[in-house]
């Protein structure tokens, strides 16, 4: 675009003629030189402008990785807590397991002993049962004999064979009140003890149950636990390929920033350039125009001269052009 006001960057129509003499440009030069300058600034403008969208464009996907990197943040913490509240609740369940799993070994355990001293009772049963013989008598009746047998003994005057008598009745009656009274605590003993192996056995079929359940609930916990590892860890991979193009996507568009800077750069100087040679060859072209007119007025000034050589009257105005060419 020419420049035509009267006065710009200090320049006048003095200085525009002063410079156009002293540096003798060729209109055309400077024309060619105006436009090329001209186009290179459109070109310059169009590279800058397309620098800058670039630049924005690769700012513009920075912001919405880095919002998109928030949220999975913020996603992967979330995993993060729950992954450990999940592994406290898989140590509590492990930990309760090993307590049933103890407290049913100690069940086994005992109805293992219960089960040897029923064994045991049932050997001495059968060793009583063999010193009893098949009748049972009743131990009252074992208890009332033997003190009339001593009442008896004790009372009564005995021969020697009969004294031999009582003493061998009380002997075999005092060894059978025995083995009976030991027959009848052995039998009260088994069925204690099988009450209580009734009673360890739902027990243990009370803490199997629990350990099943628990176990169940601790593979659930820890199928839980695999999948949100696995999802933390796609998450990790994940959040570190998007920073990482981030990053990279920063890093271009810090490079085109800087190559947009050096175009506005570029482009300053440029239109300084442009700015400078519009005033060179509008100082030229006026340049031109004046020397034309001068000339023509000249040429004006040369007919007034003869007219006035000649004796003819002159204008005001051709005799101030006879003046100003200092032909008077």
């Amino acid at each position: 675009m020419l420049i035509t006001s009267r006065r710009l960057g200090g320049w006048t129509q003095k200085g525009w003629r002063r410079d156009a003499l002293m540096s003798g440009e060729d209109p055309a030069l400077l024309k060619a030189r105006f436009d090329e300058l001209r186009e290179s600034l459109r070109s310059l403008e169009k590279e800058a402008l397309e620098l800058r969208q670039k630049r924005d464009e690769l700012n513009s996907e920075v912001r919405r990785l880095s919002a998109e990197i928030r949220a999975l943040s913020s996603e992967y913490r979330e995993v993060k807590e729950q992954v450990a509240e999940l592994k406290a609740r898989k140590e509590e369940l492990y930990s309760e397991i090993q307590k049933v799993k103890s407290e049913r070994n100690q069940v086994r355990e005992d109805l293992r002993a219960l089960s040897e001293e029923v064994k045991s009772m049932l050997n001495e049963i059968k060793i009583l049962r063999d010193a009893i013989g098949r009748r049972r008598v009743d131990i009252y009746e074992l208890r009332e004999r033997l003190e009339r047998l001593e009442w008896e003994y004790q009372t009564r005057t005995l021969s020697p064979e009969e004294e031999k008598f009582y003493v061998e009745r009380i002997r075999n009656t005092e060894s059978m009140l025995v083995a009976m009274e030991k027959y009848n605590e052995c039998m009260a003993r088994i069925r204690e003890l099988r009450q209580l192996i009734v009673q360890k056995r739902s027990m243990l079929s009370s803490l199997t149950a629990r350990l099943r359940e628990l176990s169940a609930r601790y593979l659930e916990v820890k199928g839980k636990l695999a999948e949100l590892a696995e999802k933390g860890g796609a998450l990790r991979t994940k959040l570190s390929e998007m920073i990482e193009r981030k990053e990279e996507l920063r890093r271009q568009a810090d490079e085109y920033h800087a190559r947009y800077l050096e175009k506005v750069r570029e482009l300053k100087r440029v239109r300084e350039e442009l700015e400078k040679t519009a005033i060179l060859l509008k100082a030229v072209e006026l340049s031109q125009v004046l020397s034309r007119r001068r000339a023509e007025l000249y040429e004006v000034a040369m007919r007034a001269l003869e007219k006035y050589r000649q004796g003819e009257s002159l204008t005001l105005d051709e005799f101030k052009l006879l003046m100003e060419f200092n032909l008077l």
